[in-house]
């Protein structure tokens, strides 16, 4: 888990994260398969189940107001289907990222994500990379 501590002048210390070791690897026979994350404004990362439900994951804000932080995304890999804006975009609104699978094959993005302090996108506070992979056929 990589832990940024960022303390603004003359406020409390808050700490942000890109948290790793989450997977977004999901598989199916039918539908539309899902593979993504949301950066929630209560502060919690989601993922998207295999068929596009949310689940809890992991924690982006450890502290502090997500009004006070920015996210930007950079597409290393591959393309989204849902995709919130490279930003940066205040993280009191809930931003969402995924790919989606309607046909059978897979695939593939790896998506950085770097969450800054101020709107301009710097300082960045705390960043990591997602890989998304969302696989549909014969399992």
């Amino acid at each position: 888990m990589s832990l940024t501590l960022f303390i603004p002048s003359g406020t409390a210390p808050a700490v942000v994260q890109v948290p790793s070791g989450i997977i977004f690897e999901r598989t199916g026979e039918t539908g539309t398969i899902f593979s993504g994350c949301k950066f929630d404004a209560d502060g919690s990362i989601y993922a998207r189940t295999f068929a596009g439900a949310w689940q809890v994951v992991g924690t982006w804000l450890v502290a502090g107001a997500a009004s006070g932080y920015w996210i930007s995304r950079s597409i290393d890999t591959g393309f989204l289907t849902t995709d919130a804006g490279a930003g940066p975009l205040v993280l009191s609104t809930d931003r969402e990222y995924d790919l989606q699978m309607n046909r059978n094959g897979e695939k593939n993005s790896a998506v950085t994500f770097s969450i800054s302090s101020d709107v301009s996108g710097s300082p960045v506070v705390a960043n990591g990379t997602y890989i998304f992979s969302a696989d549909r056929g014969l399992v």
